[in-house]
């Protein structure tokens, strides 16, 4: 449970790094003259909504996990490695980097009040859920539901985090030098990621 647990952390960092979950945020923010407060209380608000969408999937697929795991309990300890290497394998294969960026230029022709904004990003950050993080979900269902919520627990207090964090740090100008790479290359580090987690949890059992 551990390599899953450290797992997590790791798809949930490379996860917030994407630029398309904070940029057009902070986009709106300087274009719409938002107050530091103002930005970092929407920032939570969205970034809960991503985790919270996230998570109700999440759980859901370790009730499955959990069935699974009592069905065929002679077996688990070989079908949960073996399914987080498969899907990091169709992870790193298929490398299909995100394309939601939205410029300042963008959000000019597009003038919201405020609380449009808010329910926009909140509804988009929550209908997108962190699908990647959901294999794992998969996996703690077979070590059952104490370790499904701690999964749950630290995905959501690093995503939050980490997305607020980016986008503070945006907003005063810091460039986010690697987030490019990350984006381009997010299902590559995420294959990865599931690929060792799965076979350290074959052994680590």
């Amino acid at each position: 449970m551990y390599s899953i647990i450290t797992g997590t952390i790791l798809l949930g960092i490379t996860h917030a790094l994407i630029p398309n979950h904070w940029l057009p945020l902070v986009a709106i923010a300087r274009s719409e003259k938002w107050e530091k407060y103002e930005l970092m209380l929407v920032a939570s608000i969205t970034a809960s909504a991503h985790v919270m969408g996230t998570v109700i999937l999440g759980i859901a697929l370790g009730m499955v996990g959990s069935k699974l795991a009592h069905q065929y309990e002679g077996y688990v300890h070989v079908i949960v490695p073996v399914l987080l290497i498969i899907f990091g394998l169709i992870y790193f294969t298929v490398n299909l980097p995100h394309h939601h960026h939205v410029a300042n230029k963008d959000v000019l022709q597009y003038k919201k009040s405020k609380t449009k904004w808010v329910l926009i990003f909140t509804v988009m950050m929550f209908l997108s859920p962190c699908l990647e993080v959901e294999s794992l979900f998969l996996a703690a269902g077979a070590y059952g539901w104490d370790d499904i919520l701690l999964l749950a627990i630290v995905y959501a207090t690093i995503s939050i985090t980490g997305i607020i964090t980016l986008v503070m740090l945006a907003f005063k100008g810091v460039q986010m030098m690697n987030s490019q790479f990350i984006e381009h290359n997010e299902k590559r580090i995420t294959g990865m990621v599931l690929i060792i987690v799965g076979i350290v949890t074959f052994f680590l059992h």
